[in-house]
């Protein structure tokens, strides 16, 4: 057949996408958007972000040059937001045309809010990406076959910021580890056998399994998102607060700890008692080796208390030096072996008393990549939205993100499931105040 097979562990993610908005920017159009992707084509064709997707047979089929330049008039569209000749549209306009900004203007954030919705509307079908441009804002869909979060936020940066920058677009990973995964088991394993032993006598936790007589309901996807920022000095009073309380404990282990009270003050209480969390595996390899695809498994964490910052840092930490990552990594290859295992059907129904099932992923400081683009505004103004698809009916996926020293955080969940008003509502208590959160709750 033609084209490029798709790892095991690609083609496990062909049912899920990253969805991602940023602006304002300037100088981002759709023309140099398609001209960015020509030029990534035009050096890259076999990539898999540039190719046809082949679900059927998981595979990665090149396009010609004439093709592709083709398919990225419907690949890269403008969103005409909102609909010309309405009040809304001459509000906009005229708020557009004064081109002054204190702080951040009602109508970006409605600009930003609209494109993510539309995303979250688009089917990809064969094609890798999609991008939208409304205003001063771009969002992209990208097939989360191509990668995980490293990669996205690499090329999806390199997308928008590449051809305003007046340069070529550049691969994120242009030559990466072949076997990454044989290679950090290895290294890891390799190094300290007795790892391995240990890793096989150690108890893994199991999500729990909702009671078979709950009420249930009927139930369809509708995959929704919220998000919010926080003032520029809320991170900063997070450290300083960490430093004086508890000293070595990560940001990432503070903001998670704020996440189930924010949850229960809105009515939600989380359902179980873990934190099902993403971890990056490229840490096991060495030093300037990289991974162009899915390195990142979720693992289930279940620490003395989801409220204790210091005890979500121990089991973050403790799964890190068991290598359960790159056991969960070897486990999903097998899994995806198996016969039937790609077509599992989705939920029908869905417990009426429904409790948010917490995935959680810290994706760092986005300054490196994100940085650099055109921006509009100043920094404290940008707006970096996200929804990745959510595992399940009753899940919800919790991201933050840093950028100048602000928390972006978003949520993804089923409005066919939660209230869209009261998980708007869990995003801002968070970015209001994390500490107070931590205080109020915290067992120690």
């Amino acid at each position: 057949m033609p084209g490029r097979r798709m790892s095991l562990r690609d083609g496990e993610w062909l049912s899920c996408d990253h969805i991602r908005v940023v602006g304002p920017l300037a100088g981002v159009t759709a023309p140099v958007i398609r001209e960015t992707l020509i030029a990534l084509h035009r050096q890259h064709p076999e990539h898999g972000s540039v190719c046809r997707l082949d679900r059927a047979s998981r595979r990665w089929v090149p396009q010609s040059s004439a093709e592709y330049a083709y398919l990225t008039n419907t690949d890269v569209e403008v969103l005409d937001w909102p609909e010309p000749g309405t009040p809304e549209a001459v509000a906009v306009a005229a708020a557009r045309a004064a081109g002054e900004r204190v702080g951040t203007a009602p109508h970006e954030v409605a600009t930003a809010e609209a494109l993510r919705e539309a995303l979250i509307a688009l089917e990809l079908g064969d094609r890798p990406l999609k991008v939208l441009v409304c205003g001063d804002f771009v969002g992209i869909r990208m097939s989360h076959a191509i990668g995980d979060g490293q990669v996205f936020n690499s090329l999806a940066t390199e997308i928008f910021g590449a051809g305003a920058a007046g340069r070529a677009p550049r691969l994120p990973f242009p030559r990466p580890t072949r076997l990454p995964l044989a290679r950090a088991s290895l290294r890891f394993f390799g190094r300290a056998p007795r790892r391995a032993l240990t890793l096989l006598r150690t108890p893994r936790p199991v999500l729990p399994q909702p009671a078979g007589n709950e009420p249930r309901r009927a139930w369809q996807p509708e995959v929704c998102a919220t998000y919010a920022r926080s003032d520029t000095g809320t991170l900063g009073a997070v450290r300083k607060w960490r430093d004086a309380h508890l000293p070595g404990t990560s940001i990432a282990a503070l903001l998670f700890a704020a996440t189930t009270p924010a949850f229960e003050a809105c009515g939600l209480r989380p359902d179980g008692a873990g934190l099902m969390i993403l971890f990056d595996a490229r840490r096991y390899l060495g030093r300037g080796a990289t991974v162009d695809g899915n390195f990142s498994p979720g693992e289930y964490l279940v620490p003395a208390s989801t409220l204790d910052p210091q005890a979500i840092h121990g089991v973050m930490n403790a799964m890190v030096e068991s290598g359960w990552p790159l056991a969960s990594l070897a486990l999903r290859d097998v899994y995806a072996l198996r016969p039937g295992a790609r077509h599992v059907p989705g939920p029908t129904r869905v417990r009426v008393q429904s409790s948010p099932a917490l995935t959680l992923t810290h994706i760092g400081r986005l300054d490196e990549r994100y940085g650099g683009l055109p921006w509009a505004c100043v920094p404290e103004n940008r707006m970096v939205l996200s929804a990745p698809t959510p595992a399940g009916p009753e899940a919800v996926t919790v991201t933050f993100a840093e950028l100048a020293g602000v928390l972006h955080l978003n949520l993804t969940f089923h409005r066919s499931t939660f209230d869209e008003k009261a998980m708007r509502r869990v995003a801002e208590l968070i970015c209001a105040d994390p500490v107070g959160l931590i205080e109020e709750r915290s067992p120690s």
